[in-house]
């Protein structure tokens, strides 16, 4: 049983490319894109249909930015966030190198995380225009995405970025939301046969892509609510779970006689091997190789 995935994702850029772009991949949620600038310049981003959040990943600087006509200056150094509302054009001039992570957040996606997290029925969801702020919660987010980003692709890839885009997205709207009203209480956990619909499917498609849109859909639960009531029933993230299950079936593949570590790797979705090696390692502590290699000792040995 697949569920249909929701894909929503944001293709517009700069009008200087970045140097890497999530748009390319298979993700889903926030688009994330890195800029590595190797000189002093300048950047404008015309009115958009989405919120931008950027954040400054390496390197300091001397900005100026102008929004809403006003402008900012400011020393910007890894961490500094500037928000810019949807419909809103954005200037950018910056003195020296450095690296920006740009994050263009769907507002399907916050009217959606502002839905199923107010107690009711909330107006419009309108981002605070935010020069040079400073949020560690954000911070860890860009930074967990950016690193994502820097790696090869990887099965569990789409539902990390999905996991944290709603994170991020339900942050916005509970901090930087010039609308925000009064939180819903949070409680529960998954209904038994809810649990046991979305265990099944994880444990029938251990090669198979699965987002967390998949999962909230098959336990009938909203997206931005399921990470909290999966770990409650579980003790366990989903995006845990599904790699957990991933690499136990690795295991049960190499324990084939003549089965290539290689051929593993791609059956279950690793594109990269040294990658998988790594995350094989991580869980049971000897790499793969080591592990066939134990496997064929003990069959050698004598009875």
């Amino acid at each position: 049983m697949k569920v249909p995935e929701q894909r929503e994702t944001i293709d517009t850029e700069l009008p200087q490319r970045p140097d890497a772009s999530s748009a390319r991949r298979p993700w889903s949620g926030i688009t994330v894109q890195i800029h590595h600038w190797h000189a002093a310049g300048e950047a404008f981003s015309a009115a958009q249909d989405h919120d931008i959040l950027a954040m400054r990943y390496a390197g300091h600087a001397n900005l100026e930015q102008r929004r809403l006509g006003r402008m900012h200056r400011g020393i910007v150094v890894p961490g500094n966030l500037g928000l810019h509302p949807r419909g809103v054009e954005s200037r950018w001039r910056w003195d020296r190198p450095g690296s920006i992570v740009i994050s263009r957040i769907p507002t399907r996606m916050l009217e959606e995380a502002s839905a199923h997290l107010l107690r009711h029925d909330a107006e419009e969801v309108i981002l605070r225009n935010c020069f040079g702020a400073r949020d560690p919660y954000v911070e860890a987010i860009l930074n967990l995405l950016a690193q994502e980003l820097a790696l090869p692709a990887h099965p569990i890839q789409p539902l990390i970025a999905e996991h944290l885009s709603c994170a991020l997205a339900a942050h916005l709207v509970h901090r930087f939301n010039a609308n925000a009203s009064h939180l819903a209480a949070a409680g529960g956990s998954l209904h038994p046969n809810a649990l046991s619909r979305v265990l099944d499917f994880i444990h029938g498609s251990p090669d198979a892509e699965i987002t967390l849109a998949d999962l909230a859909q098959i336990a009938q639960v909203s997206r931005f609510h399921f990470s909290r009531l999966f770990k409650r029933s579980t003790g366990s993230s989903p995006m845990a779970y599904v790699e957990r299950v991933r690499m136990l079936r690795a295991r049960e593949l190499l324990s084939v006689p003549n089965t290539s570590i290689a051929s593993v790797a791609a059956l279950i979705g690793f594109s990269d091997q040294s990658h998988f090696g790594r995350r094989f390692k991580l869980y049971f502590g000897t790499t793969p190789s080591n592990y066939v290699s134990q496997l064929t000792d003990r069959e050698d040995q004598p009875n």
